[in-house]
């Protein structure tokens, strides 16, 4: 088994001032409505964190409840292939306790896996997707919002170390928030530009049929970032599936950004000039880009403030006007003086406008 893949011992839960921070934190991330994807690192991290697990993963579903991405903290990029190119061939079928038996509304929202019988030990879910990665005991959440189920978050400890009621617990407890991702964000954070991170991919494709004929390192490198199921870009023998087009959702001459962990995934396409004579192709560009709003919970948390003052602070880097913070966290103009001072001090800012430029980086 590689190192990294290796059971270890899970961290203590931490203590309360920090769970206070992480729950925190949590809530932030997800109040921006963006979706579980683009913040599905952080989410894991904090998850892990406040239960005391090994490692975490989260599944985002489809309109009919298939696992449409995901990701994984520490799955062997075999797992992740297998799991994202062959779940209709292994992952389906009698004793197989997949991400669509989980997100099922026909049983418990958290816990479901908490005493699995024997077949569960036996189908290909458990020996090549959890054990294949050092893990041996799940614990599962489903996420739901609008009226179906949106998500499903599990967490692993290797055999030995079982997760109990209490676990189970703490768990559901970050339901409400989780539930928020897929809620409207903020209405000011809409204007904040993402951040473009990395390079640009290019796609080529026949016009005529718009099957793919030609994909550089980066547009390969960003699609298998992606996690998006069907793909087929993992594995020794990646190969783009000839609706491409079609499973990115982009079509010529439009844009499309698609969720995907650590951001949005911008899908471009239009027409190439061809040689007179020459078949007519189309150009798929592909670009990760970052939301603003995720950096500046993240710089939010690290200034030394209470919890309230975060919560403040953040409305200035989401774009917010001074005016707004006093009704949106219920603060007297008074206290809210108080608290500005710490903030500016803290972020080493002068006025209500330029910590919001200091937060959006």
């Amino acid at each position: 088994m590689p190192a990294s893949h290796r059971p270890h011992a899970s961290p203590p839960q931490p203590p309360a001032s920090t769970q206070q921070r992480l729950w925190q934190e949590l809530d932030l991330l997800c109040r921006l409505g963006l979706g579980l994807a683009p913040i599905a690192p952080d989410v894991c991290a904090v998850l892990r964190a406040l239960v005391g697990a090994e490692a975490a993963a989260v599944f985002w579903l489809d309109e009919h409840g298939l696992p449409e991405g995901f990701f994984h903290e520490d799955s062997p990029a075999s797992s992740q292939d297998l799991f994202l190119n062959e779940f209709e061939r292994l992952f389906v079928g009698e004793g197989e306790t997949n991400v669509v038996a989980l997100a099922r509304a026909d049983g418990p929202a958290v816990g479901r896996l908490l005493a699995p019988d024997a077949r569960y030990f036996r189908s290909n879910t458990y020996n090549l997707l959890i054990r294949a990665g050092g893990h041996h005991h799940t614990l599962d959440l489903r996420v739901e919002a609008q009226g179906r189920t949106r998500a499903v978050l599990l967490l692993f400890r290797a055999q030995g170390r079982a997760f109990g009621a209490a676990d189970a617990a703490m768990l559901e407890r970050a339901s409400a928030s989780l539930q928020r991702a897929f809620g409207p964000g903020p209405v000011a954070a809409r204007a904040l530009d993402p951040r473009p991170q990395g390079g640009t991919g290019h796609i080529v494709l026949d016009a005529i049929g718009q099957r793919p004929v030609l994909a550089d390192a980066a547009a390969l490198a960003l699609l298998q970032g992606a996690r998006l199921r069907g793909l087929g870009v993992l594995g020794p023998h990646a190969t783009l599936p000839p609706d491409l087009a079609l499973r990115l959702g982009v079509r010529p001459g439009h844009t499309c950004h698609i969720p995907v962990p650590h951001g949005l995934l911008l899908a471009q396409a239009h027409e190439l000039l061809a040689p007179a004579g020459s078949a007519a192709q189309w150009l798929i560009t592909l670009q990760l880009q970052r939301p603003r709003q995720i950096d500046v919970v993240r710089r939010v948390l690290q200034l030394p403030l209470s919890p309230l003052q975060r919560e403040i602070a953040a409305l200035a880097g989401l774009g917010y006007a001074r005016a707004d913070a006093a009704p949106l966290t219920g603060v007297g103009d008074a206290a809210l003086k108080k608290h500005m001072r710490s903030i500016l001090e803290a972020a080493g800012a002068g006025d209500w406008h330029e910590l919001g430029m200091h937060l959006r980086g």
